[in-house]
């Protein structure tokens, strides 16, 4: 995204990153947890115990995240069986519009993933094709580039403030390798399934490269900082470049890999504008360049170019769970941190 961060801008810069439809957004799914009960439940995942098994998460943490899903309106409860005890959850309407998000997830993760296992193939049924997504803008139908876009102050930024007052724990894969667990998407709910790496790389988007215009920017506690820096630079999402030698210091600069990751802040941004809406208007308004029109992403097939829809990808193996489903037959679609 082009404009040059110095100054006031970096205030700006400052404001949005804390009040924008990302922040927004990354309010309600900003955790690991969340991502993968998201990650599940488009692979038609419905059940408490199933959920706990395929995500590793304890039985409170999964019933709190899964109160929390229901509470924001992106899963409901729905009985099933003889006994009212029974339920099962289920994406709304607000859930089902996540799926560009995941989609992006997926995306990523099947180019840069494969420490803990490929996610599943997927297929586009209308042309038959393996699924390539692309980002697109909805104007003008053209590929979206991240040096192709634009942002300034909505007339909501002024209205809403959402920093949050509370940093849940951040947990290590690690500790939810047990049996049963599926490992597929890890990398990426890994790498930016957390609130405080989500807004990192979108400061990074932004054009903020250095320590303290970063922790200004984000007004983030410095050892959150450096842990979150230190996981990017192992993830290879980013590089350091020495810019002053007496005494060192360092600016973090986006690879290959980082950039690939636009289309995931996009799509994360466009679902917070149409579900967590401000009644004032958008706090961030992004402009596609190319057409000199407000930039709304849609996900497309790279071979067919069509909008993807849910009901038209098929899953292809690769999960235990997704193998399962086959089978039974699915109902639904150390660097370190410088300053």
């Amino acid at each position: 995204m082009r404009r040059a961060p110095r100054g006031r801008d970096i205030e700006t810069i400052k404001f949005l990153l804390r009040s924008g439809e990302g922040a927004r957004a990354l309010q309600s799914v900003g955790d690991r947890w969340s991502f993968l009960l998201l990650r599940d439940a488009f692979l038609g995942v419905r059940r408490f115990e199933d959920l706990r098994r395929l995500t590793g998460a304890s039985r409170g943490t999964l019933t709190a995240r899964l109160n929390a899903l229901v509470e924001q309106g992106i899963l409901y409860r729905s009985p099933y069986g003889n006994a009212p005890s029974r339920l099962e959850y289920r994406l709304t309407d607000k859930g089902l519009a996540f799926y560009p998000v995941a989609l992006c997830m997926w995306t990523w993760e099947n180019r840069w993933g494969g420490e803990f296992g490929l996610p599943p193939r997927l297929v586009h049924a209308s042309c038959g094709k393996s699924l390539n997504p692309v980002l697109a803008c909805s104007h003008c139908d053209a590929r979206v580039d991240a040096h192709d876009v634009e942002f300034e102050p909505g007339p909501g930024a002024p209205h809403y403030a959402a920093a949050s007052r509370t940093t849940r724990r951040r947990q290590s894969p690690a500790n939810a390798l047990g049996d049963g667990v599926d490992t597929t998407m890890f990398h990426s709910v890994d790498t930016v399934g957390d609130r405080w790496t989500a807004l990192l790389v979108a400061a990074l988007f932004f054009g903020l490269h250095r320590y303290d215009d970063i922790s200004a920017a984000l007004g983030i506690a410095t050892n959150i900082l450096a842990d979150r820096l230190r996981r990017l630079l192992a993830a290879g999402v980013i590089e350091q470049h020495l810019y002053q030698e007496r005494p060192p210091r360092y600016e973090y600069r986006m690879t290959a890999k980082g950039w690939d990751l636009f289309p995931f802040t996009i799509a994360l941004h466009d679902w917070g504008s149409r579900w967590i809406a401000s009644p004032h208007g958008p706090g961030l308004k992004l402009r596609h360049r190319p057409c000199d029109h407000r930039l709304r992403g849609k996900m497309v097939c790279g071979s067919c170019g069509q909008a993807i829809e849910p009901h038209e990808v098929q899953i292809r193996g690769a999960t235990r769970w997704a193998a399962r489903r086959e089978r039974h037959g699915p109902k639904i679609p150390r660097a370190r941190a410088k300053r």
